[in-house]
């Protein structure tokens, strides 16, 4: 989710064995995604960091992602939750196990400024539930939030490109129709127009069996002192530097998947195989 207004909240307390038993109980998805991670090194060690990263559906990837990341650097991360994962006890009490806290500014800057890493996707629910047309196309313009609370922090951005994670269901009815239906309208009433959602198709209530991909990035270092998160023209260049490198590894990492899918093809005699789109 986005990074919303500032609260007085603090972060939840992380109960490390509960998080790593429940990465672990959701095993069956390395198994069924069969993902892999590259630049996984870029990751510090020791240093707190803010990880962005592009929203595929209903996040449903996010425990892969934290996974991978905890095996091959030995680092939980805490992840920025949308206030209506928060709603329900039932919906709040697995993300607390999973790391995960609202997204509040003040709670993140608190566990950066601990060295912590938190995960954050700027482009929320808009870009979690955007038309196919649209996919692996970050939709950022609206979320500075994420840019002035790693200055105020002083603390890198670490872009992260998510692959496989657009392709997980099929979607068969637009956000927009839905948004037209008695049922879309009263969600819209109860919870905001953005959180009205597409109808989706995959294997039953299963998404399709996608190869999961990721990508991290060098960390990008800001080089300005907290004051700089309230000038507007400086958290633009920053934001747009940051969309733009994230973009980048992200159409970098489409290319070299279609040139691999290619060549597959090509061995198997029966030509390119372009990506799918859903």
């Amino acid at each position: 989710m986005r990074i919303t207004e500032p609260s007085q909240a603090s972060p939840q307390p992380l109960d490390r064995d509960a998080y790593e038993r429940l990465l672990q109980r959701v095993s069956f998805l390395h198994q069924w995604f069969q993902p892999t991670i590259e630049g996984v090194e870029n990751i510090p060690l020791d240093e707190g960091g803010l990880i962005v990263t592009n929203h595929g559906h209903f996040g449903i990837d996010l425990p892969v992602l934290l996974r991978l990341i905890l095996e091959g650097r030995g680092r939980i991360v805490r992840s920025l939750g949308d206030r209506v994962v928060f709603a329900l006890p039932i919906f709040r009490d697995l993300a607390h196990s999973m790391g995960a806290i609202e997204g509040e500014p003040k709670a993140t800057i608190r566990l950066l400024q601990d060295d912590q890493l938190v995960l954050v996707y700027p482009g929320g629910a808009r870009e979690a539930l955007s038309s196919p047309e649209d996919a692996y196309r970050l939709q950022w313009e609206n979320s500075h939030g994420f840019i002035r609370t790693a200055l105020r922090a002083q603390k890198p951005i670490i872009p992260i490109a998510g692959l496989g994670n657009e392709e997980l269901y099929v979607q068969v009815v637009s956000q927009d129709r839905v948004r037209q239906s008695g049922v879309g309208r009263f969600i819209s009433q109860l919870l905001g127009d953005k959180y009205v959602m597409p109808i989706y198709m995959g294997l039953g209530a299963l998404p399709f069996p996608t190869e999961l991909h990721y990508i991290v990035g060098e960390p990008i270092r800001l080089p300005y002192g907290p004051e700089a998160a309230d000038d507007p023209g400086i958290v633009a260049t920053l934001h747009r530097q940051v969309t733009e490198t994230t973009q980048r590894l992200i159409d970098g990492g489409l290319e070299q998947r279609d040139r691999a899918a290619a060549d597959t093809g090509a061995d198997a005699g029966t030509g390119a195989v372009s990506r799918a789109s859903t």
